[in-house]
């Protein structure tokens, strides 16, 4: 009978993954790749997203700033790693509303006899399909300023051999609070938000055609951001079992911006990035230094159709 290399699947998994998850959780299972995100700039603000949400990049960090998108913004990113993986999505928003389609790539694998011999290649790829939207239930509140709730639902098909294919969907909960509108504005400090994800909050376990089933991950995540004299951008997200993510943007001049980050989850994990926007394009750019792994590159590409405009502070 053939036998097939699921040490080289499982090597590639780790090699692909572990900078985000390294020293903070016992594995990794398929619903762990939405955690590599979306977007190069929350990439390059070390992920502490959740807090700010103010882009499409919203959709995968927190729906709720989905509630504040004007437009019809539209995003696109591509990251690879040579020998290992690829990672992709194509996501838009519009009116309170978002939808992403994400893939996860490992290319060819060898299948092997019992003396070792390739007599064969499979693949192996993550599809997922997200659909999200935001609502703004109160504005003006008091010292708070807005009030947004964000809801996304994920569905995620596994593509591989018969006994490794499989399906399963889940459904997250987020809240937005505060923006330019919160009474704390004012003077150097131009926003100010406090944002909530509940992770996979209910669910179908992702279940296989060989029966067997992983349930979704469940965690809580609490972001924070702070914009200072409108070119400053300051965002912190911690989650219990993952650590403190920190992200800083500066915007020196108007389409211009410098990023960094950091993850503190079990050892530093810097990052960097850059961004241009010009008429409606915007292109940014996220380089991930782990101490021990290789570098991570993502690109993203973001278009705005002329006759709208994505929401700014």
């Amino acid at each position: 009978m053939p036998k097939v290399r699921w040490w080289a699947l499982a090597i590639a998994t780790g090699g692909f993954l572990l900078p985000l998850f390294a020293f903070s959780q016992p594995y990794a299972d398929v619903a762990s790749v939405l955690d590599l995100g979306m977007g190069a700039r929350p990439l390059a603000m070390g992920g502490a997203f959740v807090g700010l949400a103010d882009d499409v990049n919203a959709l995968f960090f927190n729906p709720a700033g989905l509630a504040r998108i004007q437009g019809l913004p539209i995003l696109s990113s591509y990251e690879v790693r040579p020998g290992t993986a690829s990672y992709g999505h194509l996501s838009a928003a519009i009116s309170g509303l978002g939808f992403g389609i994400h893939y996860f790539d490992f290319g060819k694998i060898p299948e092997t006899d019992e003396f070792g011999n390739i007599i064969g290649y499979f693949s192996y790829r993550d599809y997922f399909l997200i659909a999200g939207a935001g609502l703004s239930l109160l504005k003006d509140i008091p010292l708070l300023g807005e009030f947004d709730l964000g809801v996304i639902a994920k569905y995620v098909k596994v593509s591989t051999l018969v006994p490794g294919s499989g399906s399963g969907a889940a459904l997250d909960l987020a809240f937005l609070l505060g923006g330019n509108g919160t009474s704390l504005v004012q003077d150097s400090l131009t926003d100010a938000r406090l944002g909530i994800l509940l992770k996979n909050l209910v669910g179908l376990p992702l279940t296989y055609k060989s029966g067997h089933q992983e349930t979704w991950p469940r965690s809580v995540i609490v972001g924070a951001s702070a914009e200072l004299f409108r070119q400053w951008t300051l965002a912190m997200d911690f989650a219990p079992a993952r650590g403190v993510r920190f992200g800083l943007e500066w915007r020196p001049i108007s389409g211009f911006a410098l990023r960094a980050g950091l993850r503190g989850e079990g050892v530093p994990i810097w990052s960097l990035g850059i961004g241009v926007r010009f008429n409606a394009f915007t292109l940014d750019y996220a380089l991930v230094v782990h101490p021990y792994l290789a570098e991570q590159h993502r690109l993203s590409l973001g278009f705005a159709f002329p006759l709208f405009s994505p929401y700014r502070k």
